[in-house]
């Protein structure tokens, strides 16, 4: 059984709790791992489980630099209201893709917070 199409055939049906547990299975190869962590970080996201998804997102960070891996780590911060570590990370997305305007938003909104 190929566990990382069917973690993303469960992930495409909305099926997050069993997609994670066959990315967990999956065999993972050093290009696979953090492939795994992340997408494993993003079903925890969709389930709001957002204290879940940091360490697999920090995990995913250590393998691969990736700006999406920056963003979505930012996002699980600005969701559990720790704004401070929230834009450190969505600084470091912008830093890596100065394209992402989801990024300028979300430092924008939060620099807006912290003058009220």
């Amino acid at each position: 059984m190929n566990y990382f199409h069917k973690a993303t055939e469960l992930y495409n049906s909305k099926d997050y709790k069993n997609a994670i547990e066959m990315y967990q299975k999956s065999p993972q190869s050093f290009e696979t791992k953090p492939v795994c962590l992340y997408n494993s970080a993003v079903c925890f996201i969709k389930l709001h489980e957002y204290i879940k998804a940091i360490p697999l997102l920090k995990a995913a960070i250590k393998l691969k630099t990736q700006s999406m891996y920056f963003f979505n780590l930012g996002y699980c911060y600005a969701m559990v209201k720790d704004y401070k570590k929230a834009l450190i990370y969505f600084n470091m997305a912008w830093s890596l893709d100065a394209t992402d305007k989801d990024c300028e938003k979300a430092i924008n909104l939060i620099i807006k917070s912290f003058k009220k």
